[in-house]
């Protein structure tokens, strides 16, 4: 059986995040696929978009911009984005994803950790498979020493991280461990940042 993450409330995280700026990963993302040409727009996929920001950056650097959410209170926000740039958002539990538009960019943002293992695997599939070459993959995911690492979800070792990035050009992948907080409250966290490129 598979986890779904609509089991999950993400109403008041996402709601607490409408004045962030956009995260590192999705700059970063950017800047290594190098920005769109005016003659072709290029794809991305944004995996657990919250209310946007990230997409809206992604759009307004010239790409056509899918983006999926488990949580119905943003679609209203993604609505509106989609009205202004060329945003098209799908509200659905990411574990029901089974294949994805082709895409020149792939980011998810500390989405993919929330599901049950045999939910990520299948999701993690339909991203490689939904890459064209050349194109560059951007992930937050959880180690296995982080504290949410007792609940259901995907944490995983190093060596884990490393197969699942077999046969891709690897241009980032920083592990780290340190005390901060969560929107919950207190937490350790343990987290790899990818960023890599398909051949």
């Amino acid at each position: 059986m598979q986890h779904s993450s609509a089991e999950r409330d993400f109403s008041g995280y996402n709601a607490a995040q409408a004045e962030r700026s956009v995260r590192p990963l999705a700059i970063a993302a950017v800047d290594a696929a190098g920005r769109a040409g005016e003659v072709s727009r290029r794809t991305a996929i944004d995996l657990g978009c919250g209310r946007g920001i990230e997409a809206r950056f992604l759009a307004e650097s010239g790409y056509e911009v899918h983006v999926f959410d488990v949580d119905p209170s943003v679609a209203p926000a993604l609505g509106m984005l989609a009205a202004e740039l060329p945003v098209h958002p799908e509200i659905i539990d990411l574990a029901e994803i089974e294949d994805l538009p082709g895409a020149d960019l792939v980011l998810a943002c500390a989405a993919l950790p929330f599901l049950r293992r045999d939910a990520f695997d299948g999701l993690w599939s339909a991203a490689v498979a939904a890459l064209r070459p050349g194109g560059i993959l951007a992930v937050d995911l959880f180690g296995v020493h982080d504290d949410w690492a007792t609940t259901e979800g995907t944490y995983l070792t190093r060596a884990e991280v490393e197969r699942l990035l077999a046969g891709f050009e690897v241009i980032e992948l920083a592990e780290e461990q340190h005390d901060g907080r969560s929107f919950s409250g207190p937490k350790h966290w343990h987290t790899f940042r990818i960023l890599a490129r398909r051949p």
